[in-house]
C-alpha cells in the first residue's frame, strides 16, 4: 500500500496538540482530577469523531466491530498482565519512595473523597478513551491509510510521553525512564492486539486489566502513607 503522507502530517498535527494541550492543563492551576478528566474526555473522544466525521465515518464503525473469536487472546494476556506488574511491584517494591507516589497522587487532586471515582474511572473510562484515542483514532488510521511502520512507531511513543507529565515527580529518574519505556513497549503490544482484533476492544480488555494492577498498587500507597 503506498504511504498516504496527507493523513500522516494531519494525524500526527492533531495528536500531538491534544497530548500537549491536556499536559498544559495538568501542569496548570485547574489541575483538579475532574475538570482534568472532563477534557480529557472532550479531547480523546470529540477530536477523533470530528477527524472521522470529516474524512470517512465507515473507519470510525470499524474500530467498535466485534469479533468475539478474537477476545480468548486479550482475556489471557490481561491476567498475565495484572499478576505480571503485581509481581513485579512485589519485588522492586523496596526501592520506590513511595512518599513520592503518594505526592503525586494528591498533586493531582486525588484524595479520600474521589478516590471511588478515580478508581472506576481509571479502569474502565480512562481505559476506553486512551484505546480509542491512540489505537484507533492514531494507530489504525495511520495504518489503514498505509503508513505502517510509522503508525506502530508514533503512536507507541506517542502514548508513552502522554504519561510524562502524569507520572512526573512520582518516580526517581530510574523508575520513570523505566515506566516510560515499558509504556512504549505496552504501546506496541495494543497496537498488535488491536490488528489481531480488528477492533479496539483486544487492546482495551489488557488495558482494563494493566489499569487494575496498576490501581491496587495505588489502593496500597493511599492507604499506607
Amino acid at each position: 500500500m503506498k504511504t498516504n503522507i496527507k493523513p500522516l502530517i494531519l494525524i500526527t498535527l492533531i495528536s500531538l496538540l491534544v497530548c500537549v494541550i491536556h499536559a498544559v492543563l495538568l501542569y496548570s492551576t485547574h489541575n483538579a482530577y475532574l475538570y482534568t478528566s472532563i477534557a480529557k474526555s472532550l479531547l480523546f473522544l470529540l477530536v477523533p469523531v470530528l477527524y472521522f466525521s470529516f474524512t470517512d465515518k465507515s473507519e470510525l464503525k470499524k474500530l467498535f466491530a466485534v469479533n468475539k473469536s478474537k477476545f480468548k487472546l486479550p482475556l489471557v494476556l490481561a491476567f498475565a498482565v495484572l499478576a505480571f506488574i503485581l509481581i513485579m511491584f512485589a519485588l522492586l517494591k523496596g526501592f520506590i519512595d513511595g512518599g513520592m507516589i503518594t505526592a503525586g497522587l494528591a498533586n493531582m487532586g486525588i484524595s479520600g473523597k474521589n478516590f471511588a471515582f478515580v478508581f472506576i474511572y481509571i479502569i474502565f473510562i480512562n481505559a476506553f478513551l486512551e484505546e480509542f484515542f491512540f489505537r484507533g483514532f492514531v494507530f489504525s488510521t495511520l495504518r489503514d491509510k498505509g503508513n505502517k511502520a510509522y503508525a506502530w512507531l508514533y503512536s507507541s511513543a506517542l502514548f508513552a510521553l502522554y504519561h510524562v507529565s502524569i507520572l512526573d515527580g512520582m518516580l526517581s529518574p530510574l523508575f520513570f525512564a523505566l515506566i516510560i519505556f515499558a509504556l512504549f513497549v505496552a504501546g506496541l503490544i495494543f497496537n498488535f492486539l488491536a490488528q489481531h482484533s480488528g477492533n479496539i476492544f483486544g487492546s482495551l480488555i489488557v488495558h482494563i486489566g494493566a489499569n487494575i494492577a496498576i490501581n491496587t498498587i495505588g489502593v496500597y500507597y493511599f492507604f499506607n502513607a
